[in-house]
């Protein structure tokens, strides 16, 4: 039985606009003096290699600038803290305003090993190139703790993006980028987002966890090509939502207590494989929404498992066509194990075990692959518009 379900466009609008207002700095805002290694204050540009040797404390505007190629920022430990108060008199059309770390169009580098936390952005990269920021910890920030944009083959590893304040703010927003990594980190308490790309392509979202993040662990919208794997989803809002995109993999993650686990809502050629959903609260894994414009096609959801979800196991959308459901199992959900909408869905070798309505609901004329088994659910039935063992 379909739930209504909230689209979140309009919130990726109004946020990557506003980060990529804080990254469009023009070149002036890397003339503020130069830093030596051994004395960094708040609001320096650093064109060497630099460690710190104390925190940054109260910076009133920006924390660090890398304003040259191949620098190490090494944090040492130390943490780099805004005022919490937005820079009212800043202009982001001229300048990064009140950002912690931030580099513009520069390759090579490196920020590692320390904590960002109390400003508008933590760490924003924009235009930059084969950077990689290493067991950073942001936290408290308002926007976004991490901020990608218009960048290429960045590296986010063992770090955190946690607890940013605005209610549509991500642990870490990757906006209009490719090639963008994101490993072992986790990302946590952020009001709107774990993690959210915009408009990006080819992604490695690898290992992470995410965890009590009010809208969505992690929401895509234009993504194409991300492989979604080995990652844990708990106690968020949603577990991962897709709409629209094409050609990404959703593999061997574990979701609980999410709303919808995984919800394609618009795309074509996604594989959804090998995960395992325990205790959504809406549709375990969910194939096109309620509207009448949303939904994809020749998307595969392969082998998954999905227990006691509040509603329906696997839910396929009305508008949904020529997408596949093969080898998945339903065990313990509270209506269907498969409500199926489409006509235009094949299911193959699908089991459907003590579900709370019928193990199979399907309109007439879906495609019956055949091997389908239901047993023990609620409805005797167990199956219908199809055939089941």
């Amino acid at each position: 039985m379909p739930v209504p379900v909230r689209l979140h466009r309009s919130p990726a609008v109004r946020v990557s606009i506003a980060v990529l207002a804080f990254a469009s700095a023009a070149v002036m805002c890397f003339a503020s003096r130069p830093a030596h290694a051994a004395n960094v204050s708040c609001g320096d540009t650093i064109t060497t290699d630099t460690k710190l040797h104390q925190d940054l404390v109260n910076c009133p505007k920006v924390g660090i600038l890398v304003g040259a190629d191949n620098v190490t920022l090494d944090l040492n430990g130390h943490t780099i803290d805004g005022d919490g108060t937005p820079d009212s008199g800043c202009d982001p059309n001229t300048d990064f305003c009140d950002i912690g770390v931030a580099f513009e169009g520069r390759r090579g580098v490196t920020v590692k090993h320390g904590s960002v936390r109390d400003f508008e952005a933590g760490v924003v990269t924009f235009k930059a190139r084969r950077a990689r920021l290493l067991r950073v910890s942001t936290q408290r920030n308002h926007l976004s703790g991490f901020a990608l944009a218009s960048s290429d083959r960045i590296l986010v590893r063992n770090s955190s993006g946690d607890r940013t304040t605005d209610p549509e703010g991500n642990g870490l927003g990757i906006f209009f980028c490719s090639h963008i990594r994101v490993l072992h980190s986790s990302f946590r308490g952020n009001l709107h987002a774990g993690i959210k790309p915009v408009g990006s392509t080819n992604g490695l979202i690898k290992g992470n966890v995410l965890a009590r993040n009010g809208d969505e662990g992690m929401l895509v919208e234009d993504g194409d090509r991300f492989r979604v794997k080995h990652n844990r989803f708990v106690h968020n809002g949603g577990g991962i939502t897709l709409g629209p995109g094409s050609g990404n993999v959703i593999k061997r993650n574990r979701l609980s207590r999410v709303g919808d686990g995984i919800r394609i809502e618009k795309g074509h050629d996604n594989l959804v494989a090998r995960n395992v959903v325990v205790h959504a609260r809406h549709a375990g894994i969910r194939l096109g929404i309620k509207h009448p414009l949303l939904g994809g096609a020749h998307n595969v959801v392969r082998r998954n498992v999905v227990k006691d979800s509040r509603v329906d196991g696997y839910l396929v959308g009305k508008k949904e066509r020529h997408s596949l459901l093969i080898g998945n199992v339903a065990t313990g959900a509270g209506d269907d194990g498969f409500d199926i909408e489409s006509r235009l869905t094949t299911l193959t070798s699908n089991r459907a075990l003590r579900n709370g309505d019928l193990g199979v609901s399907t309109v007439r004329g879906v495609n019956d692959g055949g091997g389908n088994i239901a047993r023990q659910n609620g409805d005797p039935r167990e199956c219908t518009n199809i055939v089941c063992n």
